[in-house]
């Protein structure tokens, strides 16, 4: 049964996956699972939906010696099909929320990464396949950064081995020295001396302890020391905000603790959107339609 549990993480990517699905969803004869606005979303796209994410993983599963009875004991316990139903309609309403609030995407920036993603050999139509993949997917995330919040400080340091060049520098400072200057020279930190000495945007769990309490303590445009474990640091903290939006999905996706602020400032965000798109009657759910009722792609047998 364990290693059944791949059908967990296939649920945790169905997110990324459904936006990369990229296409309209086809019209059928199916009866309809859901409306967005105008659009409409049939139990034929959920079906094709739920295929698409563990369609592959079932056969799989099955070649290795795992048994129906086993995977379908896995997909019920584990609500799977209403899972992937649900983040369905949730790529979906945050492309809506983009395309209401003016959210795109950089065109020049989408086709430099399209192109770099291409084999050698591709045509035209498989460039504007994932022309469309990607754009959707940067969408998607760029929504969820922009309403992913959490507690910042923007600093900048000059990391030296021994307290004596630490005072020394600070002297400098405040005798007027310029500081992104003295980090270009002088800091042991060679990635953030290239910035002169500017560290960005940072997030509770981002450093270490001391170095973490400085930043979110210490009076802004005050140079100041602080010891870690790396050595002593020339501090100047340049501006802090409560409760502040992610710049960018990659800037939230490299946090020490990207899941916690994903959890406590996203998720409540996107409920009051989900219910306030049903009160309204922009999103409404067919009624009856359950998911769990959708069939399990096995895959067909000859």
């Amino acid at each position: 049964m364990r290693r059944l549990m791949w059908l967990l993480a296939l649920v945790l990517l169905a997110g990324c996956q459904s936006v990369a699905n990229g296409r309209q969803w086809e019209e059928t004869g199916s009866p309809i699972a859901f409306r967005l606005g105008s659009q409409i979303y049939t139990v034929a796209d959920v079906n094709t939906e739920i295929k698409r994410a563990i369609g592959d993983g079932i056969a799989n599963a099955l070649a290795g010696g795992q048994t129906r009875e086993q995977i379908e004991q896995i997909v019920v316990e584990n609500d799977l099909r209403r899972q992937i139903f649900e983040q369905m309609i949730q790529n979906e309403l945050l492309l809506h929320y983009a395309r209401q609030h003016g959210i795109g995407v950089d065109p020049a920036a989408l086709d430099e990464t399209v192109f770099s993603r291409l084999p050698t050999n591709a045509d035209p139509a498989q460039a504007l396949d994932l022309r469309s993949v990607l754009a959707r997917e940067q969408i998607v995330f760029e929504v969820i950064a922009r309403n992913t919040r959490a507690d910042m400080a923007h600093a900048r340091h000059i990391l030296v081995p021994d307290e004596a060049t630490a005072k020394a520098i600070l002297a400098e400072l405040q005798a007027g020295a310029d500081f992104a200057t003295l980090a270009s020279e002088r800091s042991r930190d060679t990635v953030s001396a290239a910035k002169g000495g500017d560290l960005g945007w940072a997030t509770r769990g981002d450093f270490v302890a001391p170095f973490e309490e400085a930043i979110f303590s210490i009076p802004l445009n005050t140079p100041q020391i602080v010891q870690s474990e790396f050595g002593f640091h020339v501090v100047e903290v340049l501006a802090r905000e409560t409760q502040r939006p992610f710049d960018s999905f990659e800037q939230l996706r490299t946090r020490q603790n990207a899941g916690q602020f994903y959890q406590a400032t996203f998720v409540p965000w996107y409920e009051e959107l989900r219910r306030q798109a049903e009160l309204s009657g922009e999103l409404q759910i067919a009624a009856g339609f359950d998911p769990n009722a959708l069939p399990i792609p096995f895959p067909e047998t000859p």
